[in-house]
């Protein structure tokens, strides 16, 4: 979680959408990742800063997996906490 933080709070506000840098900086740093950085869509150059600058970037299929489960890890937390909420307020 620690180098899940630090990537949000040193990369999140450089990603060019406002909203998409929080989780995107949140997954490279969880997962050692560096995430976008300069790429070409179209022929079109894109700039952006690496989320996660010194992550690995030399990714592939293993790495993709790894996102999903660290995705529904994440996701069943956020369920079993709402329901204790729901549960601690009825």
């Amino acid at each position: 979680a620690g180098a899940a933080l630090r990537a949000v709070g040193r990369d999140a506000r450089h990603h060019r959408s406002p909203n998409a840098g929080w989780p995107e900086a949140a997954m490279a740093g969880a997962l050692g990742f560096g995430l976008a950085g300069p790429r070409a869509y179209g022929g079109v150059l894109s700039t952006d800063r690496v989320m996660n600058d010194g992550g690995r970037r030399d990714l592939g299929a293993a790495d993709i997996r790894a996102a999903v489960r660290l995705y529904w890890r994440a996701n069943t937390g956020l369920a079993l906490l709402l329901a204790a909420v729901l549960w601690a307020v009825t």
